[in-house]
C-alpha cells in the first residue's frame, strides 16, 4: 500500500468514475410493455368459462340420449 494517506479515497474515486461510465445505461428501466388485449381475447375469456359450465350440464343429457338410441337400435 502506498504510504499516501488518500490511497482509500483514490480507489473509491476510481470505482465510483468507472461506476459512473456505466451507470448510464445500467441504470435505464423501462417498464414491461403491456398490449391491450383486443376483443377476441376478452370475448375468450369471458365465454369460456361459460362454455365449459354449458358443455358440463349437457353432457349427462347427451349421455341418456346415447343410451336410449343405443337401446333402440339393439332392440331391432
Amino acid at each position: 500500500m502506498p504510504n499516501d494517506p488518500d490511497h482509500v479515497l483514490d480507489a473509491i474515486d476510481g470505482v465510483v468514475d468507472e461506476w459512473e461510465t456505466l451507470s448510464a445505461d445500467a441504470m435505464r428501466w423501462a417498464p414491461p410493455e403491456h398490449k391491450s388485449p383486443d376483443l377476441l381475447h376478452e370475448v375468450t375469456e369471458l365465454f369460456t368459462p361459460i362454455a365449459e359450465a354449458l358443455g358440463e350440464v349437457l353432457r349427462p343429457i347427451g349421455d341418456s340420449i346415447t343410451r336410449v338410441l343405443d337401446r333402440l337400435t339393439d332392440d331391432d
